[in-house]
């Protein structure tokens, strides 16, 4: 018998075929690995050499799927909430009934906030996930897995339903934003200083010239989608002087009345804002988006 001392071990599986040196047991780590299992490199490996696919920790918080109460402070406003949670002021408002008509909030007031960018519904008596999917234009099984529904025909009333990435229905009013009318960022030089086009240019990125009548026909020219429908955003060019007038549309509502804001229309370099029933309220020449 020969006595072989564990350092031993190292220096003879140097000089053995493979098969003996995994016998070796313990002290060759390639056998252990091979064997009971164990780590060999990056690759964690199961009992007779199993690959297993390592489990990463996470190194997060925890993310849930419950929708956040949420109390208004003061002074905020819908697209600063929205953005305190990482989703759009839409997305916020199709989640609070009370803000679908309105985008206006106070200090005090209670919202629903999705945990996700997406949509909170409650469900109404007798309604299906299937039927919040197709409303709020969803796959169905994006539901079912977030909300890890076990029956998605049969929803308790008043359940409440997070639907990631949901589109509701058109939200009134419709506003470019809650700031108040302002000079924007935009270059507008190529414009006299006081008149409507200058005012309206430093809004909306404007690369063509010309008198504010002009402007629609060198909108067209240039490629710029235009229409006779209002839509936050967009400018308004009419014949309300003789070298006509433009005017940035700053929210358009339920009713089909719409706001603008422009300048020169109460006086020069004067920046005012004025609510049109309709579009025919004025003699249009157009809207450009």
């Amino acid at each position: 018998m020969i006595a072989i001392t564990f350092s031993g071990y190292a220096t003879l599986s140097r000089d053995l075929p493979a098969s003996a040196r995994l016998r070796l047991g313990v002290v060759n780590a390639e056998g252990l690995a091979l064997g009971q299992g164990g780590t060999s490199g990056d690759i964690t490996l199961g009992r007779a050499g199993t690959i297993i696919k390592p489990i990463a920790l996470p190194s997060g918080p925890r993310s849930t799927h419950q929708p956040t109460a949420y109390t208004v402070l003061a002074g905020e406003d819908v697209p600063g909430v929205a953005a305190k949670f990482n989703i759009s002021p839409d997305q916020l408002r199709w989640s609070n009934a009370q803000l679908t008509a309105s985008d206006r909030i106070s200090s005090g007031d209670h919202l629903t906030i999705p945990p996700v960018p997406g949509v909170v519904v409650p469900a109404r008596e007798g309604e299906t996930a299937a039927a919040i999917a197709e409303a709020y234009r969803v796959d169905l099984q994006s539901v079912i897995d977030f909300n890890y529904l076990r029956d998605p025909q049969h929803l308790a009333p008043g359940q409440l339903l997070v639907v990631p990435d949901g589109r509701g229905p058109d939200l009134w009013p419709r506003r470019v934003s809650s700031e108040p009318p302002h000079l924007g960022r935009f270059a507008k030089e190529r414009f006299a200083y006081g008149y409507c086009t200058w005012y309206v240019a430093s809004r909306r990125s404007v690369p063509w010239s010309g008198d504010a009548w002009a402007w629609f026909g060198g909108a067209q020219a240039m490629g710029f989608p235009t229409g006779r429908t209002p839509q936050p955003g967009a400018i308004m060019v009419t014949w309300e002087s003789w070298v006509g007038h433009v005017a940035y549309v700053e929210q358009v509502n339920a009713d089909g009345s719409f706001q603008v804001s422009e300048m020169n229309y109460q006086g020069w370099g004067v920046i005012s804002t004025r609510t049109l029933r309709s579009p025919g309220s004025v003699p249009l020449i157009g809207f450009i988006y």
